[in-house]
């Protein structure tokens, strides 16, 4: 396949989207290709099975496993739907203020928080027991519709099948209304470069051919694990070098009759621990079906009690790790949790441990999952990749996903990259 375009925007996730919404509203022929399907039905333990990068277990070179969507609408279909700005100062070292950006993502995404009966009774009890351990624990905002959100019985983390969580497809379908053409199964391999500046890119459309596609503008937009692959191949150097993956893990208990397992993930929590320690603590827990493979692969002895998993009661310490590793041309890639990265966490799930006794689960029903690496970026960073501007060394050539954050957030990334996706159209469109 051969054609031509005036922006070719590289992957459907939350930035993409954005910028393939935004450009299409000037009235610009906007082509967005997406390396994974179109799956229609989503909310169940084989749709996530079906579109995570190898299948749930990809892994780093160390072993450590690493969640990617590769789906249109990326990663955002799997998230937990909470809407968080990025810490003062990560974006305005660089002289970029994403303030009026992140208000308009927060209308547009129509952020609030959950009413009491849809965040459950162990999530409260938790707040209650975090307040009175002297931390300030509070409702978490969301972009979650709560009239559409079902109590007792979340998918979040496997694709809203009610429709209740913002995902970036709303960006894609405004896209296609404007008449942008989105085009699943493609692969890119590389960007065209002739005299300095991008013209295009070359891929494989699966089940089909080669694809070649030249374009007045091309912006990447394949997460943190793809960009940095496509530069590489394109002659980018820098690219790869460092990257943090927010790593987190379940503290989990069982209480003997609150239920929090079907409960949404991430509806309170704290921040108090975020820039003096650097992670967040909030309730999660894997849903049912992997719950059982985390019991597994964390301790073996607790599998019987997988029947239990209604009474499962999770805080999550996801923590902000140092830049390091590097993710490589073959795509495969190296992450070693330092040993900063490690005491951070071991805080969280002390903290965590005493918090799920005191609400009442007996300490001996308590386990700790294995680490595990979420929204992965950093690997084309502000300042030393891209510029102020999201901008590569290549005339006509941007890039819009995780990849560009220049530090770990130790929280969710949907809106900041929203913000971006909103910052970088201002700067593009005619």
């Amino acid at each position: 396949m051969k054609k031509r375009t005036d922006y070719l925007v590289v992957g459907s996730g939350a930035g993409g989207a954005t910028v393939a919404a935004g450009l299409a509203r000037t009235g610009a022929q906007v082509t967005v290709l997406e390396r994974g399907p179109d799956y229609s039905r989503v909310g169940n333990h084989l749709f996530t099975i079906a579109v995570l990068d190898g299948h749930g277990f990809l892994k780093s070179n160390e072993g450590m496993g690493v969640a990617r969507a590769l789906v249109t609408g990326g990663s955002t279909l799997l998230t937990c739907g909470t809407a968080c700005r990025p810490p003062a100062g990560v974006f305005e070292k660089h002289a970029i203020d994403l303030g009026p950006y992140l208000e308009e993502t927060e209308r547009d995404l129509r952020v609030t928080t959950l009413p009491d009966e849809t965040i459950g009774e162990a999530a409260l009890r938790l707040v209650e027991v975090g307040d009175s351990m002297g931390m300030h624990w509070r409702k978490l905002d969301k972009f979650i519709d709560p009239e559409k959100c079902e109590p007792r019985f979340c998918n979040c983390m496997l694709g809203c099948p009610k429709g209740a969580k913002w995902t970036s497809r709303e960006y894609l379908d405004e896209a296609k209304r404007h008449g942008a053409e989105v085009l699943p199964r493609v692969t890119v391999d590389e960007v065209l470069v002739s005299g300095g500046a991008a013209v295009g890119i070359r891929g494989w459309e699966k089940g089909v051919g080669p694809v070649e596609i030249e374009s007045g503008v091309t912006i990447l937009a394949a997460g943190g694990m793809g960009t940095p692959v496509i530069m590489q191949r394109s002659g980018i150097e820098g690219a790869g070098e460092g990257f943090f993956c927010d790593p987190l893990v379940f503290t989990v208990g069982f209480h003997p009759t609150l239920e929090g397992g079907f409960d949404p993930p991430m509806t309170v929590g704290t921040f108090d621990f975020w820039e003096s320690d650097g992670f967040v603590l909030s309730p999660v827990v894997d849903p049912w079906g992997s719950f059982g493979i985390e019991i597994l692969r964390a301790r073996p002895a607790f599998l019987g009690r997988w029947a239990r998993f209604p009474h499962a009661m999770g805080i999550m310490t996801k923590a902000k790790d140092e830049l390091s590793g590097r993710v490589n041309i073959d795509e495969t890639f190296s992450k070693v949790l330092t040993h900063k990265d490690r005491s951070v966490l071991d805080k969280g799930i002390g903290i965590s441990r005493r918090m799920l006794v005191e609400a009442g689960c007996p300490s001996d029903s308590i386990f700790v999952t294995k680490v595990r690496g979420a929204h992965p970026g950093g690997t084309c960073r502000i300042g030393e990749v891209v510029d102020t501007d999201l901008k590569t060394g290549l005339d006509n050539l941007y890039v819009c996903d995780a990849s560009v954050i220049p530090d770990s957030l130790a929280a969710p990334v949907v809106l900041t990259l929203v913000a971006l996706g909103k910052r970088l159209v201002e700067h593009l469109r005619p």
